[in-house]
């Protein structure tokens, strides 16, 4: 099993963008994986 952890550094301005997240991140990180992803 693979488990991945994302860290982001943090600051008293900061905001998480959770769209550009999902839309971004994770498709790449879907191709990079490929069919390792899928159980």
């Amino acid at each position: 099993m693979i488990k991945v952890s994302v860290l982001y550094p943090n600051a008293d301005d900061a905001q998480f963008d959770f769209d550009y997240y999902c839309n971004v991140h994770i498709p790449l990180i879907a191709e990079l994986l490929g069919d390792a992803l899928i159980s």
